[in-house]
């Protein structure tokens, strides 16, 4: 069921913009043989910060969303070291993506908190999908499937303001 307030923010915001701000995609070892060997996929998505916004009798608010994948090596692990020094990083593309919405009445800051992890993740999703696809090949990176949708488990932070 949903909250008073996440109805009240979907009744009064209408998404107006996604884009996406920043990129940073690497190969840094392109020796790395993905046919032969063993490799993890790690994966990243969730809310960074709001940003309410005023322009000539309208307002919006902007949710921004850190996105990532990373390949990395599966070598194997010694007791005697660290996990990360035994994961070599080959290739990483990572982005923040941006879901701009219109505001047709004053949400409250709560709700707008609750709306970016419940709605506006979903709405931006698809867009994060289509990028990573089309980078990874660009790339000539192996193909990184992501399901239809995301959920962002409670434990995620909070948007800052």
């Amino acid at each position: 069921m949903l909250s008073a307030e996440l109805q009240n923010a979907i009744a009064n915001l209408k998404i107006n913009d996604v884009y996406i701000d920043r990129i940073d995609a690497v190969v840094t070892d392109r020796s790395f043989n993905f046919d032969e060997q063993k490799f993890d996929i790690e994966q990243k998505f969730g809310v960074k910060a709001f940003e309410l916004k005023e322009s000539q009798e309208q307002k919006a608010v902007c949710f921004s969303f850190e996105a990532g994948v990373r390949w990395v090596s599966s070598q194997q692990q010694s007791s005697d070291t660290n996990d990360d020094e035994d994961q070599q990083v080959i290739a990483r593309i990572e982005c923040v993506i941006v879901g701009c919405y219109l505001m047709k009445k004053e949400v409250s800051e709560e709700a707008l908190r609750e709306f970016a992890i419940k709605n506006c993740g979903l709405h931006v999703w698809p867009y994060w999908r289509e990028f990573l696809t089309s980078q990874s090949e660009r790339l000539r990176l192996p193909r990184v499937m992501l399901p239809i949708t995301q959920f962002q488990t409670p434990k995620d932070k909070e948007p800052q303001e």
